[in-house]
Protein backbone atom coordinates (compact mmCIF):
# COMPACT_ATOMS: atom_id res chain seq x y z
CA UNK A 1 0.00 0.00 0.00
CA UNK A 2 2.82 2.34 0.88
CA UNK A 3 4.47 1.59 -2.48
CA UNK A 4 1.30 2.45 -4.43
CA UNK A 5 0.91 5.73 -2.53
CA UNK A 6 4.56 6.58 -3.22
CA UNK A 7 4.11 5.81 -6.94
CA UNK A 8 0.95 7.94 -7.17
CA UNK A 9 2.63 10.80 -5.31
CA UNK A 10 5.68 10.55 -7.60
CA UNK A 11 3.47 10.56 -10.70
CA UNK A 12 1.59 13.64 -9.48
CA UNK A 13 4.85 15.39 -8.65
CA UNK A 14 6.39 14.62 -12.08
CA UNK A 15 3.19 15.75 -13.84
CA UNK A 16 3.07 19.05 -11.96
CA UNK A 17 6.75 19.72 -12.70
CA UNK A 18 6.21 18.99 -16.41
CA UNK A 19 3.18 21.30 -16.47
CA UNK A 20 5.11 24.11 -14.75
CA UNK A 21 7.99 23.75 -17.20
CA UNK A 22 5.69 23.81 -20.26
CA UNK A 23 3.94 26.95 -18.97
CA UNK A 24 7.23 28.78 -18.50
CA UNK A 25 8.17 28.09 -22.15
CA UNK A 26 4.97 29.55 -23.58
CA UNK A 27 5.16 33.13 -24.90
CA UNK A 28 4.29 35.70 -22.32
CA UNK A 29 2.03 38.69 -23.05
CA UNK A 30 3.93 41.94 -23.66
CA UNK A 31 4.78 44.04 -20.66
CA UNK A 32 2.42 47.07 -20.73
CA UNK A 33 5.06 49.19 -19.01
CA UNK A 34 7.76 48.37 -21.58
CA UNK A 35 9.01 51.33 -23.64
CA UNK A 36 9.29 51.27 -27.42
CA UNK A 37 12.76 52.02 -28.85
CA UNK A 38 13.47 55.73 -29.37
CA UNK A 39 14.81 55.39 -32.90
CA UNK A 40 14.36 53.18 -35.93
CA UNK A 41 17.02 50.78 -37.08
CA UNK A 42 18.93 51.93 -40.16
CA UNK A 43 17.96 50.28 -43.45
CA UNK A 44 20.06 47.30 -44.50
CA UNK A 45 23.14 48.08 -46.58
CA UNK A 46 22.42 48.07 -50.28
CA UNK A 47 18.74 48.71 -49.68
CA UNK A 48 17.12 50.68 -52.46
CA UNK A 49 13.74 51.13 -50.83
CA UNK A 50 12.67 54.71 -50.26
CA UNK A 51 10.63 55.63 -47.19
CA UNK A 52 7.11 56.91 -47.76
CA UNK A 53 6.80 60.64 -48.25
CA UNK A 54 4.49 60.70 -45.24
CA UNK A 55 7.18 59.08 -43.11
CA UNK A 56 9.67 61.81 -44.02
CA UNK A 57 9.62 64.94 -41.92
CA UNK A 58 8.67 68.19 -43.59
CA UNK A 59 11.18 70.98 -42.99
CA UNK A 60 11.25 74.69 -43.80
CA UNK A 61 13.94 76.21 -46.03
CA UNK A 62 14.50 79.91 -46.72
CA UNK A 63 16.53 81.12 -49.66
CA UNK A 64 16.55 82.60 -53.14
CA UNK A 65 15.21 80.78 -56.19
CA UNK A 66 17.93 80.79 -58.85
CA UNK A 67 18.21 79.47 -62.42
CA UNK A 68 21.32 77.43 -63.27
CA UNK A 69 21.65 75.86 -66.73
CA UNK A 70 17.86 75.84 -67.24
CA UNK A 71 17.10 74.26 -63.83
CA UNK A 72 15.63 76.06 -60.81
CA UNK A 73 17.30 75.71 -57.42
CA UNK A 74 16.80 77.11 -53.96
CA UNK A 75 20.04 78.73 -52.77
CA UNK A 76 20.19 78.88 -48.99
CA UNK A 77 23.53 80.07 -47.65
CA UNK A 78 26.24 77.98 -49.33
CA UNK A 79 23.85 75.14 -50.21
CA UNK A 80 21.76 74.67 -53.35
CA UNK A 81 18.77 72.35 -53.58
CA UNK A 82 17.21 71.37 -56.89
CA UNK A 83 13.46 72.05 -56.84
CA UNK A 84 11.32 69.11 -57.87
CA UNK A 85 8.53 71.53 -58.89
CA UNK A 86 10.21 73.52 -61.67
CA UNK A 87 6.94 75.39 -62.38
CA UNK A 88 6.92 76.96 -58.91
CA UNK A 89 10.63 77.68 -59.31
CA UNK A 90 9.93 79.58 -62.53
CA UNK A 91 7.14 81.60 -60.87
CA UNK A 92 9.39 82.57 -57.94
CA UNK A 93 12.69 83.04 -59.81
CA UNK A 94 14.89 85.74 -58.27
CA UNK A 95 12.76 86.02 -55.12
CA UNK A 96 13.50 85.13 -51.53
CA UNK A 97 11.08 82.38 -50.54
CA UNK A 98 10.14 80.07 -47.71
CA UNK A 99 9.75 76.48 -48.86
CA UNK A 100 8.09 73.71 -46.88
CA UNK A 101 9.12 70.26 -48.07
CA UNK A 102 11.34 67.24 -47.75
CA UNK A 103 14.93 66.88 -48.85
CA UNK A 104 16.06 63.75 -50.69
CA UNK A 105 19.60 63.63 -52.14
CA UNK A 106 19.81 67.42 -52.66
CA UNK A 107 16.38 67.47 -54.35
CA UNK A 108 13.83 69.55 -52.47
CA UNK A 109 10.34 68.04 -52.78
CA UNK A 110 8.17 71.16 -52.49
CA UNK A 111 4.95 70.99 -50.50
CA UNK A 112 4.46 74.75 -50.42
CA UNK A 113 6.39 77.86 -51.46
CA UNK A 114 5.72 81.48 -50.50
CA UNK A 115 7.62 84.75 -50.83
CA UNK A 116 9.22 86.27 -47.75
Amino acid sequence: MKTIATLVLSAVLVSSMALAQSQSQQPQPPDPTAKAPDSKAPPPKGSTTRPDAQAQQTDTYIGEVILVDGTYYLRSGNAQYKLDDQGKGKQMAGQTVQVSGTLDNDVLHVKSMATR
